[in-house]
C-alpha cells in the first residue's frame, strides 16, 4: 500500500529534498517536510499522516519523545538517520525500523512501503 501523506523529519534539506522525489516518484499524493520536531508536531496535529521518517537528531533536539507520541497515536514511523544500528536509542525505541544514510532510491521506497504495509494503517485511521 502507497501511503498518501508522508512526513519528512530530516534538517538537512538536501536529503529531504531526495526522500521527497522518491515518495513522489512512488505515488505518495502529500509530503510536508519539517526542519523541526515543533514543525513536525504542527503538521502531525493538523493533518495526521499515513507515515513519518524521522531524523534522530535536529536542531532542537532528539527525535526519541516525538517517536514515541506517534506510536501512541498509532502512526507508522521509521528513523532515517546516520546512526548505523539502534544500539544507542532508549531500550523502547531500540526496535524501531531504521533506515541507515547513505541510502538509494530503492532503499527509501522499500522501508516506507514496510512502514505502512506493517501496520495496515490508513491515512484515516492514522489521523484518529
Amino acid at each position: 500500500m502507497v501511503p498518501q501523506r508522508c512526513v519528512i523529519v530530516e534538517d538537512e534539506y538536501l536529503v529531504a529534498l531526495d526522500v521527497e522525489a522518491v515518495l513522489q516518484s512512488i505515488g505518495v499524493e502529500t509530503i510536508t517536510i519539517a526542519t523541526t520536531l515543533a514543525q513536525a508536531k504542527e503538521t502531525i496535529g493538523q493533518d495526521g499522516a499515513d507515515c513519518v521518517l524521522l531524523d534522530v537528531s535536529l536542531s532542537d533536539g532528539k527525535s526519541y519523545d516525538f517517536a514515541r507520541q506517534l506510536r501512541d497515536q498509532g502512526i507508522p514511523f521509521g528513523f532515517v538517520s546516520g546512526y548505523g544500528d539502534t544500539s544507542g536509542f532508549p531500550d523502547d525505541l531500540a526496535d524501531a525500523p531504521l533506515l541507515g544514510k547513505p541510502f538509494g532510491e530503492n532503499e527509501i521506497t522499500d522501508f516506507v512501503l514496510g512502514l505502512v504495509g506493517a501496520s495496515g494503517a490508513t491515512g484515516e485511521a492514522a489521523k484518529e
